[in-house]
């Protein structure tokens, strides 16, 4: 998926608000970060997490971001400009430019969905962390995600199209057997599932179903139907026949 434009802004609109801060701080702990650290964002996109890590590692620490989003990249820039010890790069999973063991963790939050070849992107990972190092993802099952208040048929058309969107439907689901086989152990899982009743600026859902929309119809599903699924969920809003539930779940593994 490509994240410059309109996508980026509401990728980040996102990470601003609860849902996204509410995620970086449950990565944040699950890291259980020291000053001095070395971290490592896979998937940076606007930078938010990868600032939040250098606030926590101090200047004597290092923060990597890495991102396939030359656009993304240049946000992330301007957002962590401060922070001379955070430093940016463009590239993806499997192909990370630094030696074994360079880190203490690794956090990656709704990135490891987008990566096709899985086991190269987390055997990539399991090289340059180092041993007993965290490695901390936070990934969404979207086949249980779903927006409320619009016609079933309509709802379950732009469903099914955005499934296209990502390489790993499922991924929560999939991260314990493919991390065991990279060489990560001691998994865990916890639950960061949310419900929105309101459709406003700022809630994940609002952001979302334009995205879903948008999407939907690269995929084919007609412009006047993805119009007429946004109009349905705004007039369930202003009835308060409106919800959206999603299901992000945060896995934590550490390196063997």
């Amino acid at each position: 998926m490509d994240f410059s434009g309109n996508v980026g802004e509401w990728q980040r609109n996102v990470s601003e608000g609860p849902a996204g801060k509410s995620r970086r701080l449950a990565v944040i702990e699950a890291l259980n970060i020291r000053a001095g650290q070395a971290f490592l964002d896979v998937g940076c996109g606007g930078g938010h997490l990868v600032k939040e890590l250098g606030l926590a590692t101090g200047p004597s620490g290092l923060v990597v971001g890495v991102d396939p989003s030359s656009h993304q990249l240049e946000t992330a820039k301007t957002f962590c400009g401060s922070l001379s010890h955070v430093k940016l790069i463009q590239g993806n999973a499997a192909d990370i430019p630094y030696d074994n063991n360079s880190f203490d963790g690794i956090s990656a939050i709704q990135t490891y969905e987008y990566v096709e070849d899985l086991t190269a992107g987390l055997t990539e990972a399991r090289r340059i962390l180092k041993r007993g190092s965290p490695i901390v993802i936070v990934s969404i099952l979207w086949d249980h995600c779903r927006f409320y208040g619009a016609d079933d048929a309509l709802n379950d058309q732009i469903f099914e199209a955005f499934r296209a969107h990502v390489f790993h439907q499922m991924l929560p689901m999939e991260l314990p057997n493919f991390l065991t086989n990279a060489g990560f152990g001691s998994l865990t899982r916890r639950n960061l599932s949310y419900v929105d009743t309101a459709l406003h600026e700022g809630a994940p859902g609002f952001y979302l179903s334009k995205l879903m929309a948008l999407f939907s119809m690269e995929q084919g599903v007609t412009e006047s139907d993805a119009e007429e699924w946004l109009s349905q969920l705004t007039k369930a809003n202003e009835n308060s026949r409106y919800g959206f539930v999603n299901f992000p779940v945060l896995t934590s593994a550490s390196a063997i």
